[in-house]
């Protein structure tokens, strides 16, 4: 958070400077200042973006480290396992001997703890950290 603070914070200083140097420029014409603007609000735009993209990932992949195969049951384990064998919830519970609600119930938790919004994402980060 500190980071962002002072990036923002130096990102402004900068954008002051400039407005201060083009009051200096020998170009000092209305269409050049009113041209300098909008290029300046564009790149301000562009660069805030940008880190909102890179903080993001990276929050997310740090979340994603501190997870830990201990962090899903057994079963949830083993309902993952037949998710990424492309099973339903019904087939999924037909396996293992259990309700088609508690399978959902199953997934539900999993994507939750693997902070993913599908099955096929919750898949995918099973097998990165190895679980499946």
């Amino acid at each position: 958070m500190k980071q962002t603070i002072l990036i923002f914070g130096l990102l402004a200083a900068t954008i002051f400077l400039l407005f201060e140097l083009n009051k200096y420029s020998l170009s000092n014409q209305s269409d050049a200042t009113e041209i300098f603007i909008v290029l300046t609000g564009v790149a301000f735009v562009a660069i805030g973006f940008l880190l909102s993209r890179f903080f993001s990932r990276e929050e997310k992949h740090e979340k994603r480290k501190n997870l830990k195969e201990s962090d899903l049951t057994k079963q949830e384990q083993k309902v993952l396992a037949l998710v990424a064998e492309g099973m339903s919830n019904s087939e999924i519970g037909e396996e293992l001997f259990i309700a088609e609600s508690t399978v959902k119930t199953h997934v539900s938790n999993i994507l939750s703890k693997l902070q993913a919004k599908r099955r096929t994402e919750a898949v995918k980060i099973g097998r990165e950290l190895e679980i499946i």
